[in-house]
């Protein structure tokens, strides 16, 4: 995802062939035009980033190849640099939390971050190399989850910056060994 700064500093001449510098380099990258880097959160959280682009985007040659039995290659998509380092995307939707699920949810962060396993699945070893999120308290709070490797923060959002946090909260992961198991501790921990 790439994010211009649109401001009255900036030439539309010179704003266009940014642009289209950028969709050259990355014809599937999204370009969001800001003014000072605001940007609703649904543009930012669950929009699958390290997923394959869709086939169109691929290029023509593999929308027009048929393939049958006599080909000499296989029919899955090529793996991309993250995939081929064992590194994958999980994403969590959640509802309104109570107290006791933040607190949970924290202590498998914590557990999942420090300890590179999950608390109901000791045996599933993890390593999450960044953790993101926003989601609502019932009393109405709004949150939002940041972490790299060890370090994470769960932090409240001024009322006043909490334009665009969806109804609906999502807690996205990338790292490896985010499988079945992990997906399910999460939606347990989450769960009502």
């Amino acid at each position: 995802m790439v994010l211009i700064n649109k401001v009255d500093l900036v030439e539309p001449d010179t704003l266009k062939e940014t642009e289209t510098t950028i969709k050259r380099i990355n014809p599937a990258a999204p370009v969001h035009k800001t003014i000072k880097g605001e940007i609703d959160l649904k543009h930012i959280i669950g929009i699958s980033a390290f997923r394959l682009p869709p086939s169109e985007l691929m290029g023509e040659e593999l929308n027009n190849h048929i393939h049958s039995d006599k080909c000499d290659h296989s029919n899955d998509p090529p793996q991309n640099h993250y995939e081929i380092r064992g590194i994958s995307s999980l994403q969590v939707s959640c509802g309104i939390l109570d107290q006791p699920r933040l607190d949970k949810l924290d202590e498998w962060i914590r557990t999942a971050l420090w300890e590179n396993q999950i608390s109901d699945a000791p045996s599933s070893k993890v390593q999450i190399l960044r953790c993101k999120g926003a989601f609502t308290s019932n009393k109405g709070i709004h949150y939002v989850l940041q972490g790299v490797r060890s370090m994470y923060e769960i932090s409240e959002v001024e009322v006043a910056e909490s334009m665009g946090i969806p109804d609906t909260g999502k807690i996205v992961l990338i790292g490896k060994g985010l499988d079945d198991v992990v997906r399910k501790s999460l939606e347990h921990v989450l769960a009502y």
